[in-house]
Formats: structure tokens, C-alpha cells, sequence
């Protein structure tokens, strides 16, 4: 949103099919959105959530994100009832393809690729088909040894594939209390 905020033409992509949170994360409460394909069937259209252009897998696929609008048969968010998004690596893959591919973003100064914890297909996939289009990544990690040991290995990918990473976040690192004193819970 600070993008947006700033004048910038901002899209998200949810890129975690097992676990798409974008949904949750954009869509007020009682709000309605659509999926709508273009006029040539080919793509579909971005849903737009507070001015920002938006897909995820939790918008297209029954029960993952989304409950059925029975008056106009379109997807809207059902937050935490959502259904297991069970698929094997290739079937990600594709629909991560497809998502990229067949979402038409319009024009954008950032498209912000939001992806799953690991170094495995999602990752891959996009890194190849979107070779030399993706300038950087941002790593989010907790504080925990276990995700330093992900963080490393997330960097390492990122080298490799050469997406040069700029930063890392370190979140949930600790809490103010009512008093104001910080809390550091791991």
C-alpha cells in the first residue's frame, strides 16, 4: 500500500498456491470482487482492492479463499474456511504460469511477487519464465534458527537464478506491550 500511497501503479501476486493469503490479507470484510476474464477470453482481469491490481490462486480456485456469490456466481472472500489446495509440484507450476501469464496486469511500475516459504517450484518457475524481468528479492523470515537456516538457502537460490537480493525482513522479531516495554518472544 506504501506504493500506491507514493503514486505508483502497484500489482500483487499471491504466488503461494498451497496457502494463498492475499485474499484474506486485501478483501474487506463484506466486500464483493470478481474474477473477470477479458473480452476475448484469453486472460482475466486483476481483481482491484484499494486501488491496487490483484490475483492470487485464492480468487480463482472453489475453496480456497473464496465463497460463492450465488447472485452473480462470482468467488468472494470466505477468510478462514477455506478449503486445502492439495496439487503436486507440476500442477503448481502451471498454475503459477498461468496466473503470470494470463492476468492482464495493464500498465505497472511494481508487480510484487508474493511467494511461498522454500526454494522449490513456485520459485523456480517464476524466476525462468520471468528471466530478467524480476529485479530483486525481498526475504521475510521470523527470528527463530530455523528460518535463518531458509533465509540462507533462499539467498543462495535467488544468487543462482541471478535475482540479486536486497533486503531481509525480519518479522515478528517482538512486540510492545500496554506498558510500552518490547517483548522479544523468541
Amino acid at each position: 500500500m506504501t506504493l500506491k500511497l507514493q503514486g505508483y501503479k502497484v500489482g500483487i501476486l499471491d504466488a503461494d498456491v498451497y496457502g494463498p493469503s492475499l485474499p484474506t490479507m486485501m478483501v474487506d470484510k463484506d466486500a464483493s470482487w470478481s474474477v473477470t476474464p477479458t473480452e476475448d477470453k484469453m486472460m482475466v482481469n486483476p481483481v482491484s482492492l484499494h486501488g491496487v491490481s490483484c490475483m492470487s490462486y485464492g480468487f480463482v480456485a472453489p475453496g480456497t479463499g473464496g465463497r460463492r456469490d450465488h447472485k452473480n456466481g462470482n468467488e468472494m472472500n470466505r477468510g478462514l474456511e477455506a478449503d486445502a489446495a492439495i496439487l503436486r509440484g507440476p500442477m503448481v507450476s502451471s498454475i503459477v504460469e498461468h496466473l503470470t501469464k494470463r492476468t492482464l496486469w495493464g500498465e505497472l511500475d511494481f508487480l510484487i511477487i508474493d511467494m511461498p516459504p522454500g526454494t522449490g517450484d513456485v520459485h523456480l518457475t517464476l524466476c525462468q519464465q520471468m528471466e530478467n524481468k524480476i529485479d530483486a528479492a525481498v526475504i521475510v523470515t521470523t527470528p527463530q534458527r530455523l528460518s535463518f537456516v531458509d533465509v540462507v538457502k533462499g539467498i543462495d537460490m535467488f544468487h543462482r537464478l541471478k535475482v540479486p537480493t536486497i533486503a531481509v525482513v525480519e518479522n515478528m522479531a517482538w512486540f510492545k506491550g500496554d506498558s510500552g516495554k518490547k517483548y522479544f518472544p523468541f
